[in-house]
């Protein structure tokens, strides 16, 4: 029985020392820092949960529209104040490839905490051009110190969360210092919404690629803005794949078969219907192998 009681004893003396502890730990002092705070995950997860990025990404292949903007979150730390904060964001021009006034709007002279907050965020409005269409640029967003705020996390290391992407792809360089946000922008066409096909090479378009994509595009006098799911139902885009694969058949016929980008023939599923007869192909046709069975045709 004393055992018992002691240990009760020795519990509630424990717990009355860590709420002691509590009761004393400082308040936090010191100047309060800004950092971007740029932070994605599942859509059920709230914010504070999901991972922390050092880069962005603005891919205009998936973006209908010519312009975009992007809101990328700055943080604070220490508590919120009772007064309104202002500071600066620049764009670091000797890190930045994109074109002031063409490729992106300039950003406001200053940016504010307000009273009662510790966050904010800074939109950046994209337009897209045709250089986007042949590379990857970059764009680097600075913040700058000021008399409210420092910018001390040069090393900055998010908690590794179930979805932690704080490591950013191997082509863009790795960013820790929060005082600086990376931006890539592209467009580089990626398979839309409205794409009918398949990895698997079937379908009515068949496997994805961004020159099937932009051939049949071409051919169809269709645009990006066409490729969506409302806008491509399963009979517009049958009577699309046969006006492609009229063309890919006729120059077949030529002995000039159209390649894809991984190096075979470029198929959709109306290539394979009954009116071609032995110039029809599967998907993944070497062009070789094809021609080699055509070549005592005329």
């Amino acid at each position: 029985m004393k055992k018992k009681i002691y240990s009760i004893l020795m519990l509630t003396m424990a717990l009355f020392s860590l709420t002691g502890c509590e009761k004393e730990l400082m308040d936090y002092e010191g100047m309060d820092c800004l950092y971007f705070d740029v932070r994605r995950g599942p859509s059920w997860f709230k914010p504070y949960e999901c991972a922390h990025w050092n880069y962005s990404e603005v891919t205009f292949g998936n973006i209908l529209s010519n312009d975009t903007t992007i809101a990328v979150k700055i943080s604070a730390t220490g508590s919120a104040k009772d007064f309104d904060r202002a500071f600066q964001v620049i764009v670091t021009k000797d890190s930045t490839d994109l074109q002031e006034g063409v490729e992106y709007e300039p950003l406001k002279p200053e940016y504010t905490i307000k009273a009662g907050e510790t966050s904010t965020f800074v939109d950046v409005t994209f337009h897209r051009t045709e250089r986007l269409s042949n590379d990857t640029l970059k764009f680097q967003l600075q913040i700058i110190p000021n008399e409210y705020f420092h910018t001390m996390f040069e090393n900055y290391l998010d908690y590794p969360g179930p979805h932690d992407a704080s490591q950013p792809k191997v082509e863009f360089n790795y960013n820790p210092n929060a005082r600086f946000h990376n931006m890539f922008v592209d467009d580089v066409l990626i398979q839309p919404e409205g794409w009918m096909g398949s990895d698997t090479g079937y379908g009515l378009f068949g496997k994805f690629s961004d020159v099937k994509y932009k051939y049949m595009m071409e051919i169809s006098g269709t645009t990006i803005f066409d490729y969506t799911r409302e806008k491509m139902p399963s009979a517009r885009a049958t009577a699309i794949g046969q006006q492609v694969a009229e063309e890919l058949v006729r120059r077949a016929r030529a002995k000039d078969p159209v390649i894809d980008k991984d190096g075979t023939m470029m198929w959709v599923m109306a290539v394979q219907s009954g009116k071609y007869g032995k110039d029809a192909w599967t998907p993944f046709t070497k062009p070789e192998d094809y021609l080699k069975t055509h070549e005592n045709d005329k």
